[in-house]
């Protein structure tokens, strides 16, 4: 017999400080100058009365192992619910604070993640202080005019928007939408913290539900955004198209698409919590020796010394500055014995009766998701891309041998010593798929 769901909500602001540097473009000469839009962290509490998990959705570009361990830790101290059922989700926003401490991509501030720290922490107590009886409601539609795929015009995407809706007695109490789309509409000129495209969809749908807290989660977005490719990110300069005005307009198109799908959402009655979650190590291509490391950097910095003179960009001289950092910093490592052949992540997926749920601690192409939502039609499954960790990009078997940027140069970014070896996301997939299949439904 099915239990009694419960759901409690809450957030707090983790809008960053004037002056802090913002994360996620190369080719930004500034650091923040305002704030366009404050960001927050909203988490949901699910309850059964055997079971309780925490879903949190942070306006920020990762969640590193870090920032969850002591989210976790300090939880802990604050509730009655289970480590490792606390699952941090980034949206993963290009125009918020740097916070991913051994990833090249801007300095942290450690009072700011002191703060984000507590805050996240803050937003989980809240929402579990809020409990009460709700019902369950699941709609999906069809949004092909805002995801990209970002290497191949024309090319497929997952263009589901999945949506649940949770109804209490004094009304609607949240409303999670699930979509992949790299939220990059504000190019690297934009020196104001937003959350970009996000913030008008759940604005909009605010509109439609006032008092509800809409939460936002990306899915398998590593080759999709809004329809630049990622050179026009490195190379910077101004675009027309990457406008307030234009993130409004996909933010409101997408919102329109969701509301549709929530208002014609079916309910659920089956809503019992099952959860699985494990730790995996995900391989890592031959490690270079420290020497090979030094000679690396020597070569970055001579070719960030030509583009200088050539009168290139300001994002492709950069790049080249951040890669001979890198490379230093990983001879360093080397030499002193601290890199490992693999890299260990958490993976999780849960259920609430037959919509089920997966965590991807990274940027996975599209293509992954497709492939797990196959695997368990007609069940539903909402993709929890960036959550838990910030692995970087993890790209089919086949693409290794196209090459571009996610294959062949983003793992520096991540702080990866070398790229993940062939095959690692459909590695992960299987195991996905493999968890939720061993869930133990009834």
């Amino acid at each position: 017999m099915a239990k009694c769901l419960r759901a409690g909500v809450g957030e707090l602001a983790i809008t960053p400080p004037f002056d802090c540097e913002l994360s996620g473009f190369v080719a930004r000469r500034a650091r923040c100058r305002g704030v366009h839009d404050p960001l927050y962290a909203k988490a949901l509490v699910l309850a059964d009365g055997v079971k309780k998990l925490a879903l949190v959705s942070a306006d920020l570009i990762g969640i590193d192992q870090g920032i969850l361990a002591r989210v976790r830790e300090k939880v802990s101290l604050l509730m009655d619910t289970d480590f490792c059922s606390i699952l941090l989700s980034a949206t993963h926003t290009h125009s918020g604070p740097a916070v991913l401490e051994d990833a090249f991509l801007g300095q942290t501030d450690s009072g700011y993640v002191e703060g984000l720290v507590n805050n996240l922490a803050g937003a989980v107590y809240l929402a579990n202080k809020d409990l009460e009886p709700v019902r369950l409601f699941v709609g999906d539609g069809d949004c092909s005019l805002v995801g990209k795929n970002r290497r191949k015009k024309d090319g497929p995407t997952d263009s589901q928007v999945l949506v649940v809706r949770l109804e209490a007695d004094k009304g609607t109490k949240a409303i999670l939408v699930n979509y992949a789309c790299h939220p990059v509409v504000l190019g690297p000129d934009n020196l104001l913290v937003t959350s970009d495209y996000p913030f008008y969809l759940r604005a909009s749908l605010n509109n439609s539900y006032p008092g509800a807290q809409v939460m936002f989660f990306n899915g398998a977005t590593g080759d999709v955004n809004v329809g630049h490719n990622t050179q026009d990110s490195i190379k910077g300069g101004k675009h027309g198209h990457r406008t307030f005005t234009e993130a409004a307009r996909l933010g409101e198109m997408l919102a329109r698409e969701a509301l549709q799908a929530s208002e014609t959402a079916q309910w659920k009655d089956s809503t019992d919590i099952l959860y699985k979650h494990q730790r995996m190590c995900l391989s890592l291509e031959e490690v270079p020796t420290a020497d090979s490391y030094l000679e690396e950097a020597e070569a970055f910095r001579a070719i960030g010394a030509k583009l200088r003179n050539s009168g290139a960009s300001f994002g492709e001289v950069n790049q080249a500055e951040v890669w001979t950092s890198w490379a230093e910093q990983m001879g360093r490592l080397q030499l002193a014995g601290e890199i490992e052949a693999g890299r260990e992540v958490e993976i999780a997926v849960f259920s609430l009766g037959d919509l089920e749920f997966v965590t991807l601690p990274g940027e996975f192409f599209h293509e992954f998701a497709l492939e797990i939502k196959r695997a368990r039609a007609p069940r539903r499954v909402f993709v929890l891309g960036y959550t838990n960790d910030a692995v970087g990009y993890v790209v089919p078997e086949r693409v290794y041998d196209e090459g571009g940027y996610e294959v062949n140069d983003s793992f520096r970014y991540y702080g990866l010593p070398s790229r993940l070896v062939r095959g690692t996301g459909e590695q992960v997939t299987r195991t996905l798929i493999e968890m939720l299949e061993n869930i133990g439904y009834a």
